[in-house]
């Protein structure tokens, strides 16, 4: 329709808003902007109705129009994401003074479902143990050993120099895991490194492997003087030009030192790995260094401003700064000047730190730079919203099972928990389970859009006495005491409600001297940190034989006829809930239906699309 048909039809002209002129309308479609990371978006979108507070768009109604439904509203909430990926929206805004009309759009990027639970820490514990481990964290800041502690990779079984430092890990597009380790002991001194290891999983549980050392690859070149070849990642290059036409390889990047003078102090190279990740392609290519010693480069991009954030270590003179870029790498004679001037020193201490790793919470506009404070035996954390400001978190100390040394973190699926929980046993943790969520739609071409998030699974664990059980159906004694105490343990924000007019907002809950009154069902309700929500009931009957527990009948839902004017006409039928929302008397929102005795108040949204409010007794 018309979007100037439409208004007048609605009775919308100048009188309404006050009059301006065209180029006011214009002025305003220019100042219009909507708060939020459109490029890469996680929260729901706050337009605004009209244009009181925005310069230039006084008097001015705006309406506002998705170009897909299915993923984001017209009022900019977001309906629905893909899953590992993002999908872009047009936005589009008519402005209107009444007499003028402007429309202006925005494209949407919104953020895709990340369908991970946990995350593994990959590390080397000691200079006298340098091999890998495992580690494993619901929240990604504490962090438990895995396999009782014990190596998970054996450095002598897979490198030359049977030492395994510095250990980077990637989940790559082609679903492969790809490791890089550099192949040193350090008990041999620290320019006794010639070379990397190359490792390739598809279950993070059995590794291929393979070494390149740079005397024997690169002989007869500078190259083959290496005496170090330190801390190596890597990274898709998502425009590399493949020989078939086809775009994407790993790029491989580390810092290099040789003993000839060509490359006088620590630089970084890089290098692309082969199809199988057993060798590389070609002679490395200068990426980076800031006019002295550069080492520990560790590079993310952030779909929020489309850079590349390439964070090291100022080796000799201390401190993780940061450089960025736009592209990945430089033309042809122009490399390393696609990078900024570095920032200033980022970590949050005076400590000396060293091995930076940096990641994205899951499904959270947020990062983690994290350090090891190699003096003083623990890691710090720090986090930020923009790769930029950085804020102090804690300090993971370094204890019995769990020391990490230089390693990185990777986000992992509630499914490759499980399957490294089975081949290397963690008795003490509990992993915490998040479901894909609901599918909403399936595309035309095959994927699926799933609601905006999902709810954390909540183990509904009970203590009666000394002990602890998990169930929701309970029989107890009068006069017992029980403690409500569901999992995770780590969990954010939690809120009770129950019969007796029980509340609360804690975690654990101590019921005490329970008599027949308290029987009844206690829902709770968590949300987690990315602000969606999950429920459980746990049934508690008080077996008191002269008050036995009835459970509550379903209440009468019946209603009137309903008489609609539409026109003139009079249309008489028998309306329909099409949805159903139940309210405590505070107004407060139920996961469903109320299942203890009180007053309760019930929407119903009809198929004559009217909604209903009534109180309702159960």
């Amino acid at each position: 329709m018309n979007f100037k048909r439409f208004l007048i039809g609605f009775g919308v002209c100048a009188s309404v808003f006050g009059v301006a002129s065209a180029a006011s309308v214009s002025d305003c479609a220019s100042n219009l902007k909507i708060d939020g990371v459109l490029t890469n978006l996680y929260k729901d979108l706050k337009l605004p109705a009209n244009g009181s507070g925005i310069s230039g768009c006084e008097n001015m109604r705006f309406y506002w129009t998705s170009s897909d439904t299915t993923f984001l509203k017209n009022d900019g909430t977001i309906a629905a994401r893909l899953i590992g990926e993002n999908h872009v929206v047009q936005l589009s805004v008519n402005i209107t003074d009444g007499t003028q009309f402007e429309t202006k759009k925005f494209d949407v990027s919104i953020h895709g479902y990340e369908p991970y639970s946990n995350y593994l820490f990959i590390y080397f514990p000691a200079n006298d143990n340098e091999n890998i481990y495992y580690a494993i964290s619901n929240d990604g800041y504490n962090f438990t050993a895995m396999n009782g502690g014990k190596r998970v990779v054996a450095a002598d079984t897979v490198a030359l120099k049977k030492g395994l430092r510095d250990p980077h890990i990637l989940r790559a597009p082609d679903g492969y895991f790809y490791m890089v380790n550099t192949d040193m002991k350090s008990a041999e001194g620290w320019s006794s490194n010639r070379g990397m290891v190359l490792m390739r999983s598809k279950d993070l549980v059995s590794w291929t492997h393979s070494t390149v050392h740079f005397p024997d690859k690169y002989k007869g070149t500078s190259f083959a003087n290496v005496t170090r070849v330190w801390a190596p990642e890597t990274i898709w290059d998502k425009d590399y030009q493949n020989a078939d036409g086809s775009k994407g390889r790993l790029m491989i990047y580390f810092s290099l030192l040789t003993n000839d003078g060509t490359i006088p102090y620590d630089k970084v190279y890089y290098l692309y790995a082969n199809d199988d990740f057993t060798d590389v392609l070609g002679k490395p290519t200068y990426f980076f260094d800031r006019g002295s010693a550069t080492i520990d480069m560790d590079i993310v991009y952030n779909d929020n401003d489309g850079l590349y954030h390439a964070f090291f270590k100022n080796e000799g003179d201390g401190g993780i700064c940061k450089t960025t870029a736009k592209t990945l790498t430089a033309p042809a004679g122009k490399e390393g000047s696609q990078w900024s001037k570095p920032s200033g020193t980022l970590q949050q201490t005076k400590e000396a730190v060293e091995g930076a790793g940096v990641f994205k919470l899951i499904n959270q506009d947020s990062w983690i730079l994290m350090y090891d404070c190699y003096m003083n035996g623990h890691y710090q954390f720090t986090s930020s919203p923009d790769l930029t400001n950085f804020t102090f978190v804690q300090d993971t100390k370094m204890a019995g099972a769990f020391t990490p040394r230089h390693g990185t973190v990777l986000p992992i699926t509630a499914e490759e928990t499980a399957a490294l929980m089975k081949a290397f046993p963690t008795a003490d943790f509990e992993p915490k389970v998040i479901d894909i969520p609901e599918t909403v739609a399936k595309l035309d071409d095959g994927q699926v859009a799933v609601k905006p998030c999902s709810g954390t699974k909540i183990v509904p664990y009970v203590k009666v006495g000394d002990s602890w059980t998990e169930t929701t159906d309970l029989l107890v004694e009068p006069g017992s005491s029980i403690t409500f105490g569901p999992h995770p343990w780590d969990g954010k924000i939690w809120s009770w409600s129950g019969p007796a007019e029980f509340g609360a907002t804690t975690r654990e809950v101590a019921l005490n001297d329970l008599q027949w009154q308290n029987s009844g069902i206690y829902t709770v309700e968590y949300t987690n940190e990315t602000g969606c929500k999950s429920y459980e009931k746990i049934k508690v009957v008080v077996n008191d034989p002269e008050h036995p527990y009835v459970e509550p009948e379903e209440p009468d839902t019946t209603l009137a006829d309903t008489t609609e004017s539409i026109g003139r006409w009079n249309v008489e039928f028998s309306a329909v809930p099409v949805r159903v929302q139940y309210f405590n008397m505070n107004g407060k929102l139920l996961p469903g239906k109320p299942r203890q005795p009180g007053m309760y108040l019930r929407r119903e949204f009809l198929n004559n699309g009217q909604v209903h409010t009534q109180r309702i007794r159960q």
